[in-house]
């Protein structure tokens, strides 16, 4: 088993760089004679690896209390190796046969993940162009999720499209049901994957939450 997952820290990127975003500090130290030790955090939903649910860009969309704790678990894991440089925007020719019909979570390896300690991971990212959501959604009906080793689905600087991107995948007004969006995955070192469990921080009304995904591999 694999965490497909970073630990959150100071020091994890954050979208634009907010750094208000995530703030961790101590709130008790016994070393400095409290009974126990303890951490203060304020964080974004939207931090380190998570998970974008429809209502993060459909105001009538399901929230996080509307998905029962079986659909967390994907049995037909699929993951693509893509090599991306900077702002590249993955295209439906990228994708194009190369997935499987019974997909319910695909997995996009692009090794940015690599730049992960550097203003680049966040500053000049990949994305996900718009029409890829809308393409999967209409010709892969089992298709339930999508996660990569980048940011955000949004490439920071073309944010516009990435907007856009995110409502084709989520919003109810496009076809078929919505595909959710794990950003900021590990995946460096995952290898031939058997099922993936999605384990949400559980915050009531959520539009998205951060996730531990553990990889089961064969």
């Amino acid at each position: 088993m694999k965490y497909l997952s970073h630990y959150l820290s100071k020091e994890t990127p954050l979208y634009g760089n907010l750094k208000e975003n995530l703030q961790i500090e101590e709130a008790s130290c016994i070393c400095s004679g409290a009974v126990a030790n303890s951490l203060k955090i304020t964080f974004n939903n939207h931090v380190g690896t998570h998970i974008d649910l429809p209502n993060h860009f459909d105001a009538a969309g399901a929230v996080l209390n509307d998905f029962p704790a079986s659909s967390w678990r994907f049995n037909q894991v699929q993951l693509i190796d893509l090599p991306c440089e900077g702002e590249y925007l993955i295209s439906i020719s990228d994708l194009q046969d190369q997935l499987s019909s019974e997909t319910d979570l695909l997995l996009i390896r692009t090794g940015f993940e690599n730049f992960r300690g550097q203003k680049k991971y966040w500053n000049n990212n990949p994305g996900v162009n718009n029409k890829v959501g809308v393409w999967l959604r209409e010709n892969y009906p089992n298709l339930r999720a999508i996660g990569f080793d980048f940011i955000s689905l949004n490439c920071y600087q073309k944010e516009e499209l990435g907007c856009l991107s995110h409502q084709e995948f989520l919003a109810a007004s496009y076809p078929n049901k919505p595909i959710l969006i794990i950003e900021d995955m590990k995946l460096a070192e995952a290898g031939n994957i058997d099922h993936v469990i999605v384990a949400p921080l559980l915050i009531d009304g959520a539009d998205g939450v951060p996730v531990t995904v553990f990889a089961i591999e064969n």
